[in-house]
């Protein structure tokens, strides 16, 4: 009971391990499920090939009858492989193209989840320090109003109102905690940490705002767009198939039948074919089924190209946008915030202006940069968003 106590505190103690974005999707690659997934599915797809490309093995029977020749034995070899075998070895192609849209779709909506999570958990700090920060000032405020209504230079209604302000301070400083922890938790699930103390994010809450987001794809190579094709293709195969199977192909067949005791010792061979006879139906409806499919699955294709370019236009949108605010709140307004508080309380300690004017600029300093942490997340989720369209891993 002693030593597990002991390991809690040293737990409870030990700083988090602070992990890089690059570090974070390396760790949440190998430790993720989806990712597991997403190769199995790629095994499953070419293992489906592998199916189609294989020749049907013969059948071989053998029957001991009553009447002469008693022993028989025969074998029938299936030749319908030989004009279906292409159709199906292509259709099980483009099943392997799909797994592998799909597991690029898979990997990098990972990395997206990641990188989301991750900025999210920075910015939930970047929160908290402003928290931090503010109810230290708001506990000097409190401080010089008390010591300034005590002075006589001020009533006790505007030494009461920095006072009401710097216990506000603390309710929001709670709040800020408890969205880190939130934050932090969901992030360590996004890259599946297991440890007992949770890592944290490390990297700057701007990153990757002053760089390049990457240039548009064309639709066809987007992840989304190959997996429609892909399945397309495996529907318009997969009716080439069902057609060539309405084609009555023989099958070979042979055998060998003996212990005549008319003829004792002699062997009789057999050799023969059939062909399917197309009595009660030829395979229209198969064939017709599948080529409605494959208009279908053409069609969608088609949908998924026009959403795609709809998608592709509103996360450039969005991108622009998001780093066009991000940029104005951490270049001008935050600053300007910062500045315009700083000169208040100067002001205040001066006797130059009124406890309402240093709580407007600590208001409005907190609302700014509460804005800031906000668009600078957005950004990133809008960055994650347009690389997980394109497949893209950073």
């Amino acid at each position: 009971m002693v030593i597990a106590l002991l390991a809690a505190v040293l737990l409870q103690g030990q700083p988090p391990a602070q992990v890089s974005l690059d570090e974070a999707i390396r760790r949440g690659m190998v430790a993720r499920g989806r990712i597991t997934e997403a190769a199995a599915a790629v095994a499953e797809a070419r293992a489906g090939r592998r199916f189609a490309s294989q020749i049907p093995n013969p059948v071989i029977s053998y029957q001991h009858t009553g009447a002469a020749p008693r022993q028989h034995v025969s074998f029938d070899q299936s030749f319908s492989w030989l004009v279906t075998r292409g159709a199906d070895r292509a259709a099980a192609s483009a099943g392997l193209r799909r797994a592998e849209a799909d597991s690029i779709l898979l990997t990098s909506g990972v990395a997206a989840e990641i990188r989301s999570a991750f900025y999210g958990a920075l910015g939930s700090r970047a929160a908290e320090r402003l928290a931090v920060e503010q109810v230290a000032v708001a506990d000097s405020l409190a401080a010089l109003a008390r010591r300034r209504f005590e002075a006589g230079d001020i009533s006790r209604y505007e030494w009461e109102q920095a006072a009401q302000e710097a216990r506000r301070g603390q309710l929001l400083l709670s709040f800020a905690r408890e969205s880190t922890r939130a934050r932090d938790a969901a992030f360590a699930r996004a890259i599946g940490a297991s440890e007992p103390v949770r890592p944290a994010a490390s990297d700057p809450l701007d990153g990757g705002l002053d760089g390049g987001t990457g240039l548009a794809l064309p639709l066809d190579s987007m992840p989304i767009v190959a997996a429609a094709v892909a399945d397309s293709a495996a529907l318009a195969f997969a009716a080439r198939s069902a057609a060539r199977a309405r084609l009555p192909v023989p099958s070979l067949q042979g055998g060998a039948d003996w212990d005549d005791p008319a003829v004792p010792g002699r062997r009789f061979s057999v050799l023969g074919f059939a062909v399917p006879l197309p009595l009660w139906n030829s395979g229209g409806a198969e064939a017709a089924l599948a080529r409605a499919r494959a208009d279908r699955g053409a069609a969608v294709a088609r949908e998924t190209r026009l959403e795609a370019a709809q998608a592709v236009a509103e996360a450039r949108v969005r991108l622009d946008e998001t780093a066009r605010r991000a940029r104005f709140a951490r270049d001008s307004l935050a600053p300007a915030a910062k500045s315009l508080r700083e000169r208040a309380l100067i002001a205040y300690r001066l006797g130059e202006t009124s406890i309402l004017s240093v709580l407007d600029a600590l208001r409005s300093e907190r609302e700014v940069v509460q804005q800031q942490v906000e668009s600078l997340t957005a950004f990133q989720s809008a960055l994650a968003a347009w690389n997980a369209l394109f497949g893209r891993m950073e």
